[in-house]
């Protein structure tokens, strides 16, 4: 372990216990992380959610609070449960917060870039990793749900005001 360094949280089987965001602005655009292509890093290149691993005591809530924090700068105040993913090398916390920042706004801590995506379009890029894909389309389909049921009254993010 290195010093001055929290562990990760590991399940019996060794997997990792991670969680992260769909972050979901006012126009309906998700912001993504473009992922670095330094040596030993998982998903170089590709486009993301951020997010990252659970320190001990952690909740998943809190560590994607955390997480974001410390990526790009933002103080996710509104947010719910979107689903929990059972990887084979991770156990994915993915959640659903409001964020209502301009990209000039954030500070890119870890990464190559950050952008804004159309939801359609993040589900049909090549360079998009699964869980970000599977993430949005699982948001998607709580819009569906949402507009089906006729609940336009309700928030699809608590306390976000969308």
């Amino acid at each position: 372990m290195t010093p001055g360094v929290e562990p990760d949280v590991r399940l019996p089987d060794g997997r990792r216990v991670v969680a992260g965001a769909v972050l979901l602005h006012p126009d309906g655009r998700v912001l993504l992380q473009l992922r670095d292509d330094k040596p030993g890093i998982v998903s170089p290149g590709e486009w993301s959610l951020f997010g990252g691993g659970l320190d001990v005591g952690e909740t998943p809530a809190e560590g994607m609070r955390r997480e974001i924090a410390e990526e790009i700068g933002f103080h996710v105040r509104h947010f719910r449960p979107l689903l929990v993913y059972e990887g084979w090398r991770a156990q994915f916390h993915i959640f659903l917060a409001a964020i209502d920042a301009a990209t000039e706004e954030l500070v890119l801590a870890e990464g190559a870039g950050l952008d804004y995506w159309e939801p359609a379009d993040v589900v049909v890029l090549a360079r998009v990793t699964s869980i970000a894909r599977l993430s949005v389309v699982a948001m998607q389909e709580l819009e569906r749900q949402r507009a089906e049921a006729g609940s336009e009254d309700r928030e699809l993010v608590p306390g976000a005001g969308y």
